[in-house]
C-alpha cells in the first residue's frame, strides 16, 4: 500500500512539475506577445507619421513647381524684353 501511495505522490509531483513549466511557458507567451504587439502599435505610428510627411513633401514639390513655372516665364519675358531692346 505503501508502494503504492509513494508512486501517486510522486505522479501528482511530476504532474504538479508539468503544470508549472506549462504556465511559466504561457507566461512567457503572453509576455512576448505583448511585447510584439506593442512594436506593432509603434510601427504603426511611426507609419502613420511617414505618410503624413510624405504628404506634406508632396505639397511643397508641387507649390515648388508653380512657383518654378512662375519663374521660367519671367526669365523668358525679361529675355524677351532685353532681345527687343
Amino acid at each position: 500500500m505503501s508502494t503504492i501511495a509513494a508512486s501517486v505522490a510522486s505522479t501528482v509531483e511530476e504532474q504538479n512539475s508539468a503544470v508549472n513549466l506549462i504556465s511559466q511557458g504561457v507566461h512567457q507567451a503572453s509576455t512576448e506577445s505583448r511585447g510584439g504587439a506593442e512594436a506593432m502599435s509603434r510601427v504603426a505610428s511611426a507609419t502613420q507619421d511617414t505618410h503624413a510627411t510624405a504628404a506634406d513633401v508632396k505639397s511643397l514639390a508641387d507649390t515648388l513647381a508653380v512657383e518654378a513655372e512662375g519663374l521660367e516665364a519671367q526669365v523668358r519675358n525679361f529675355l524677351a524684353e532685353v532681345r527687343a531692346a
